[in-house]
Order: C-alpha cells, then structure tokens, then sequence
C-alpha cells in the first residue's frame, strides 16, 4: 500500500474542516445560552455587581424568549417583525438602564456605539466587496 502525499490529503482535510463549520454555524444557539452570553457582555461592558446581575439575568432571560416568539411568528411579515424586534429592543434598554449606575449607563451606551460601527464598517466593506 502507497502512502498518501499531504497533497491529497491536505484538500481532504480542507473539506472536512469546512464542512464541519458550516454543521456547526447552521446550529442555532439555545436560548440558555444566548441568554448567558448576554449577561456575559453585559457584564465585561459595565461590570455588574453579583446584585445587578441578579436583577439583569430576568430582563435577559424575557428579551431573549420575546425574541424568538417573533422570530417563529409566521403571522407578521417582515416590517411588522422589525418593527416588533425595534420596540423589543427599546424596552430592554429601558429595563437594563434601570439597573445600572449613571456610570454604568454610560459605559454601556459608548459600548453599544462602538458595535453599531463595528457593524456598519462591516456592512460597508462586504457591499465594497460585492461591487
């Protein structure tokens, strides 16, 4: 038997490993751990004491399960889902803000700024890429 040349089995490993990711992202997280991933970043953003995240953990247990109700309502179409998911939103800054320290607030606030560049420059540089 002929050993394989790492040229044959390097395009193998390849698919395999591209495979396996592509298995792995279509699994859609739990909401247990959406929720904690949550909390999570929450706390590294503002560095909730044992007390608030107390207090958060609820507020994010409800966004998370609010959210994925509108996601699996097939009655709303998609202006009124985003919309829905918009006014969601609000209410969870609402009741998270009523939680944090003014300090904390702003601490969150500049931190939520900071993703929505994250996001736009992303957004702009994979519609670059399509032109």
């Amino acid at each position: 038997m002929k050993p394989k040349s790492l040229l044959q089995i390097i395009p193998a490993l390849m698919v395999s490993v591209v495979i396996a990711t592509t298995a792995l992202a279509a699994e859609r997280m739990t909401p247990e751990a959406v929720s904690k991933g949550m909390l999570t970043a929450l706390n590294n953003q503002v560095g909730l004491s044992a007390d608030q995240q107390e207090k958060a953990n609820p507020i994010i247990e409800k966004q998370v399960a609010d959210l994925e109700a509108v996601r699996n309502d097939t009655t709303l179409d998609k202006a009124a889902r985003k919309a829905k998911v918009v006014e969601l939103r609000k209410q969870y800054d609402i009741d998270i803000n009523g939680i944090l320290t003014p300090d904390q607030q702003k601490k969150w606030e500049a931190s939520k700024a900071a993703n929505r560049a994250k996001v736009h420059a992303k957004k702009k540089s994979l519609e670059k890429a399509a032109q």
